[in-house]
C-alpha cells in the first residue's frame, strides 16, 4: 500500500486498472474469453454484479429466460429489475432451447460450464444453437461461469463467450471459489 497510495483513494468506477488487466489476461488464457481490460467491471460480489446487469439490460416488463431449475439469486435479480421470467428447462439431456411461448427475451441467463444445481455441462451444439437463438431474437446472453475453473480431469471447457461472433454474450464470473469468498470479487 505504501508503494501505491492511490489504492487508499477512490479508484476507477470499473475497478483498479491493473487488476482488470490481470483478469483480462487470465480469462483469455484459462477460459477462452475475448475481452479487453476496459470491458471488465469489478463489483462487490456475484449478486451485486447480477443486480447491475439486470438493471442495465432489462426494462420493467421485459422477458428474461432463466434456467429451470436454476440459480434463485439470478431469478431474484431479474424480478427486482421488473422482468417477467420464462423458464429455460434443463434436464438430463441438457438445455431445452425451444423458445418458450410469449415475448422474445431481452436476456437469456445460463450456467453452461456447470449448471446450477444439476452440474451438467452444455454441449457445444447446444451452445452454438443458443448463440443462434440469441442472435435471431436480438437477446443478450448472460453466461454465469461461477464454477468453470473446476474440472476433475482435463482442461476446463472454454467459455461460450469465446465462440460468440455477434457480441451477444456477457461473461460473468466470480473469484470466490478460487480465492476466498470474503474478498467479494
Amino acid at each position: 500500500l505504501y508503494q501505491r497510495p492511490e489504492l487508499l483513494q477512490r479508484g476507477e468506477m470499473q475497478g483498479d486498472a491493473a487488476l482488470r488487466t490481470q483478469i483480462a489476461e487470465y480469462l483469455s488464457v484459462y477460459r477462452g474469453v475475448e475481452c479487453t481490460p476496459e470491458q471488465i467491471v469489478i463489483t462487490t460480489g456475484a449478486q451485486a454484479g447480477l443486480d447491475l446487469l439486470a438493471r442495465i439490460l432489462l426494462d420493467p416488463g421485459e422477458t428474461a429466460w432463466v434456467e429451470e431449475p436454476g440459480y434463485y439469486g439470478a431469478q431474484a435479480a431479474f424480478l427486482a429489475a421488473g422482468a417477467r421470467l420464462a423458464p429455460l428447462f434443463v434436464d438430463s439431456h441438457g438445455w431445452t432451447l425451444d423458445p418458450p411461448a410469449g415475448a422474445a427475451p431481452r436476456v437469456i441467463y445460463v450456467t453452461p460450464s456447470c449448471h446450477h444445481p444439476l452440474g451438467a455441462t452444455m454441449r457445444m451444439e447446444q451452445r452454438l444453437r443458443l448463440l443462434d437463438v440469441a442472435d435471431r431474437l436480438d437477446s443478450w446472453i448472460i453466461e454465469d461461469d461461477f464454477d468453470g475453473e473446476y474440472r476433475f480431469q482435463g482442461q476446463p471447457i472454454p467459455a461460450m463467450q469465446g465462440a460468440d461472433r455477434s457480441d451477444r454474450v456477457i461473461y460473468f464470473g466470480s473469484f470466490a471459489k478460487i480465492l476466498f469468498p470474503a474478498l467479494r470479487l
